[in-house]
């Protein structure tokens, strides 16, 4: 398991981040922080991977914690999660595993768990071959709330996403089940028990 924190002064911003990274089974948010002081605090008494640091902060801004973070856990991934392009290469100066532009889009954050699943490979689960490793989670959640009846729309008001974001899940569950309707999809994740 990857353990990470989030530091940004915006709660929706940090409420977001959270919300995309529990897509990803394999990585623990030990930690939400509105400032830098109390996230400082918290890395150098538990042992964390990955830090998603916002740039512009009041008193310490995210640079200025990335590298008293660094200093703490030199084997720490620092990810920058900002509203400003113009601190890119100043990020990658402190070795910043990724560069993050908000809104954060889902698309976007799976191409930054890749570096991390790669860089991290002994705290990630290898996936399983069989039917339990075919979907993602988001995908697997959407195939039941599929099971149960609910509509594009209802499934996108539970999983707090938009109904194109459920449509772009359903096309690759589609294309992974083999199938190109959600009547078969259903029938084929009974078959291979991703839905009872």
């Amino acid at each position: 398991m990857v353990r990470a924190i989030i530091v940004d002064d915006e709660p929706l911003s940090v409420r977001r981040l959270k919300h995309l990274l529990a897509e990803y089974e394999d990585l623990e948010v030990c930690g939400a922080f509105l400032t830098p002081r109390e996230a400082y605090e918290y890395v150098r008494a538990n042992p964390i991977q990955v830090a998603f640091l916002d740039i512009s902060m009041p008193e310490v801004d995210g640079m200025s914690l990335s590298r008293l973070l660094l200093e703490s856990e030199p084997s720490l991934s620092v990810i920058f999660v900002t509203g400003f392009d113009d601190y890119a290469v100043q990020a990658f100066e402190v070795n910043a595993l990724d560069y993050l532009m908000k809104p954060v889009t889902e698309q976007r954050l799976a191409r930054t768990w890749q570096k991390i699943k790669e860089k991290y490979r002994d705290y990630v689960r290898e996936e399983e071959p069989a039917a339990a490793g075919l979907l993602t989670g988001q995908e697997t959640r959407i195939v039941q709330y599929m099971a149960e009846g609910l509509s594009n729309r209802q499934i996108a008001e539970s999983l707090h996403i938009t109904s194109e974001t459920v449509k772009y899940h359903l096309k690759n569950v589609f294309r992974k089940l083999d199938v190109n309707n959600r009547v078969r999809a259903l029938q084929r994740a009974k078959e291979l028990k991703i839905v009872p």
